[in-house]
């Protein structure tokens, strides 16, 4: 079992396989883990790219304890990662919160970041501002929070047979992603509060490599209009947008995801 040393002696879980294409690493969405990547990560793999998972701290296989479990530790935990395994120019894709990491870590990797891949991410604000009327209020994620933190398991199967899908996936996927998410810790929870106060437009518009921005019509989690808003920002954008479809865009409608994300990846290795 593969893992890291990000902070102290506590350690996060990655799995790497290689390829010979651009390698794409794929960092899930907020109390996941690695395993939701699967079908994505097999259609990576089965056209030549090497890919890299791996779970966030307090999630799937990674500790359990960590102190700071804030975006920017995450985004640090990734850029660490990518530089172990001495990644060259990679793509990375984050779904959800995901999307807020790795926007935070192709900031700081600058220039050795191959693309972007932004799927249904809570980037670059995901609460209002005065100049940004995209999403929620700060005291709704804290009352989610509170929420989450008073029944965690009715709250996170609530979530992903009621919440996350607008494109019915079946009950198998839906139980397969709650009893993902049932593998993290209570002190995954900060992770999600820390997205009342991020505000990453200064971000994104430094970035200057390709990316494709995925975003489901019907998102009832992150708001489309918070997707829309980041392609703008972008300077190389592409933004596809999946009617019909909610939260989790590569398991609502695989088959377009799939094949949009691998056209997006034959640009950058071209």
């Amino acid at each position: 079992m593969a893992q890291l040393t990000v902070a102290g002696d506590r350690r996060i879980y990655f799995e790497h396989y290689l390829g010979g294409r651009t390698t794409v690493v794929l960092s899930h969405g907020w109390g996941m883990g690695c395993r939701v990547w699967d079908n994505t990560a097999a259609r990576l793999q089965d056209a030549g790219h090497g890919v890299v998972v791996y779970d966030h701290r307090c999630c799937g296989a990674s500790d359990k304890d960590f102190a700071d479990v804030s975006v920017a530790a995450l985004g640090g935990d990734l850029v660490r990662l990518c530089e172990h395994l001495q990644l060259e120019r990679p793509a990375l894709n984050g779904w959800s919160l995901g999307g807020a990491v790795v926007v935070d870590a192709a900031a700081r990797l600058g220039a050795n970041v191959g693309g972007l891949v932004l799927t249904g991410a809570a980037t670059p604000r995901y609460t209002q501002a005065e100049d940004f009327p995209h999403g929620g209020q700060a005291e709704d994620v804290a009352a989610t929070v509170a929420a989450l933190r008073a029944d965690r398991v009715n709250f996170l199967r609530a979530l992903y047979f009621d919440g996350v899908f607008a494109r019915d996936p079946g009950e198998a996927v839906k139980d397969w992603c709650w009893r993902i998410a049932l593998q993290a810790s209570p002190g995954a929870d900060a992770s999600l509060a820390d997205l009342a106060q991020l505000d990453q437009r200064e971000d994104l518009a430094r970035l200057t490599c390709p990316a494709l921005v995925a975003v489901g019509v019907e998102d009832g989690v992150v708001s489309p209009g918070i997707s829309r808003d980041a392609a703008q920002r972008l300077s190389q954008a592409e933004l596809l947008e999946f009617e019909g479809c909610g939260h989790a865009v590569f398991l609502e409608d695989p088959e377009r995801y799939h094949s949009a994300l691998l056209n997006f990846l034959g640009g950058i290795d071209s």
